[in-house]
């Protein structure tokens, strides 16, 4: 006896079932699922960056996107109000993600890095009108201890200014590793709706530090 609820049944490579009088099209699921998984693939590998190791200093090594190049003084002048110019700092095409090292001002002993991170961490979020953390915590980086914080930062317009401006959101990752007596700081900074496309790459240029000897 046929069953109440199924109409019809042909089997075939393309088995069509009716139940509750609602097509199902036995074999598409297959197809979907294959397109799904192209279509998957194709998207992860629009965000992954080409990353090229590039010795920056005498004592770095680290990984660098293809399509970045060294900032010119004047544009470092012009983006960071400074004319003192970081360890390293490339940039891309347009001026909108930001990658760099620098060196720390104040002194600090290796054992006394999450201090120096707590210390940091304070300034940081002194410095936006607010921070979104995403990761915090301790790694190690060949053979380097290493402290790092991923964050998206806000900074609000000014109130008294003519320019009707919204806020401005980065997303960055921040790197800190001690060196000798003095904090290297590895830096990536890329706008907040850009940090699913540069994310990744990010976590594998700050995985990559490579450092040689002591840094002067």
């Amino acid at each position: 006896m046929q069953h109440p609820y199924i109409k019809t049944m042909r089997m075939s490579p393309l088995t069509e079932v009716k139940l509750h009088n609602e097509p199902y099209i036995a074999g598409t699921n297959k197809t979907y699922m294959q397109l799904f998984f192209i279509s998957l693939s194709i998207l992860i590998q629009s965000y992954t960056q080409d990353l090229s190791p590039v010795q920056v200093t005498d004592n770095i090594s680290m990984l660098i996107p293809s399509d970045f190049r060294p900032m010119t003084d004047d544009e470092i002048a012009s983006k960071y109000f400074t004319t003192k110019r970081p360890l390293v700092l490339y940039t891309n095409r347009d001026l909108t993600i930001d990658l760099g090292v620098n060196q720390s001002v104040t002194q600090w002993v290796e054992k006394d890095i999450e201090i120096m991170a707590d210390f940091q961490k304070s300034n940081v979020f002194n410095l936006y009108d607010d921070v979104k953390i995403i990761s915090e915590g301790t790694k190690e980086i060949n053979g380097r201890k290493a402290v790092y914080m991923e964050f998206i930062s806000t900074v609000n317009p000014d109130k008294d200014s003519f320019r009707n401006e919204g806020s401005i959101q980065k997303y960055t990752y921040i790197q800190y590793i001690i060196v000798g007596k003095h904090a290297l700081v590895f830096n990536f900074t890329s706008p907040s709706q850009l940090q699913e496309e540069w994310q990744g790459a990010a976590h594998q240029i700050m995985d990559d530090v490579r450092i040689k000897g002591k840094i002067k």
